[in-house]
């Protein structure tokens, strides 16, 4: 099934749903959120009753995305009260939080069809922009080429000749932003600025997710910029450019309630240590509340970080990816170890 036979798909179970939950990943970024608020909002005007969900959401720092209040941190008790699931930026099934209760809806609905029997169980929608790791949805629109989940959200308006109004062209438009790094990176197709200038048109607020998708601007923000760099490791045999940054160095740094201020840095972080001259892969350590967080950044063709992140438990893309290690980290000669 072609793509726009895919969007025209969800566009029929999704109206027709008595009610949907939306999920995003674990630790959701701009872009997971933004899809989030987008399709909150859609549900919230055509009266369906629906729920979004994202585990381990920070707190206070997403407030600029439509409908981010409305995203819970709290596990729905029961997916199956859903007719329809919708699964937004997550790259893989173990990134919803919600692994076990969605694969006992599929082993159920196996049990079902070997039984002959109809017993209604929710379908299951995955917009995303990530390499496939494993297909597990009943429609999977599954887009690499995308910059972000809101592009294809943005695609899946457009195909459906749907109503965007001001609080949907904002969420596209964060994504979008937060994805290509204020439309710096490579992933900044015309298909991107197409999409980003219809949003403008339509009353997303460029200067004010400018301000907001980006905390690099702030004192707290420009003091972990400033010991991320003092900390850079560069060995030019292998083009790894990495650094870290210690528990003990954000208790210097940073108030405790900066903390999450500065989250958005940390990819930026890794992107400017990825363009650094001699530079083919950039590694940004950090610890965070006994787990160690790294960002992968490459702009090498012949270099896929997401098949390293994968290695660690992590996925992403191409050129960006992440992971999440329990442990700490310890300084060697040649740069930084997880110890568990």
């Amino acid at each position: 099934m072609e793509n726009q036979e895919k969007l025209k798909l969800a566009w029929e179970k999704i109206k027709s749903a008595a009610s949907v939950l939306v999920v995003g990943h674990v630790s959701p970024d701009p872009d997971a959120l933004a899809s989030i608020g987008a399709m909150l909002e859609l549900l919230k005007n055509l009266q369906i009753p629906s729920l979004g969900y994202a585990d381990n959401k920070l707190a206070e720092i997403y407030s600029y995305i439509p409908n981010e209040d409305l995203i819970t941190t709290e596990k729905p008790r029961r997916l199956a009260d859903f007719s329809v699931i919708l699964i937004l930026d997550c790259g893989a099934i173990s990134r919803t939080s919600l692994e076990p209760e969605l694969r006992a809806i599929l082993a159920a609905r196996s049990s079902d069809s070997e039984a002959n029997q109809t017993r209604a169980t929710p379908y299951i929608i995955e917009f995303d922009h990530h390499e496939v790791l494993e297909s597990f949805a009943d429609l999977e629109l599954r887009i690499p080429s995308k910059a972000s989940t809101t592009e294809i959200i943005y695609d899946f308006f457009e195909a459906n000749q749907l109503e965007m109004n001001k609080a949907i062209a904002d969420c596209i438009l964060i994504g979008l932003m937060a994805d290509t790094g204020n439309f710096l990176h490579a992933n900044s197709s015309f298909e991107v600025m197409a999409a980003s200038s219809d949003m403008l048109l339509r009353g997303a607020s460029l200067n004010k997710i400018s301000e907001r998708v980006r905390g690099a601007g702030t004192l707290a923000a420009l003091k972990v910029w400033g010991r991320a760099l003092e900390k850079i490791k560069f060995n030019q045999e292998t083009g790894l450019v990495c650094s870290a940054l210690t528990s003990q160095d954000f208790s210097e740094l940073l108030k405790p309630e900066e903390k999450n201020s500065v989250a958005e840095v940390y990819g930026d972080i890794a992107s400017f240590m990825s363009y650094l001259s001699g530079a083919k892969l950039a590694l940004f350590l950090r610890e965070e509340n006994g787990r160690v967080k790294g960002s992968f950044r490459t702009n090498s063709d012949e270099i896929d970080v997401a098949k390293l992140a994968q290695k660690f438990g992590g996925g992403g893309h191409k050129r960006a990816a992440g992971f999440i290690q329990d442990g700490h980290l310890e300084e060697t000669e040649n740069g930084w170890k997880v110890v568990k």
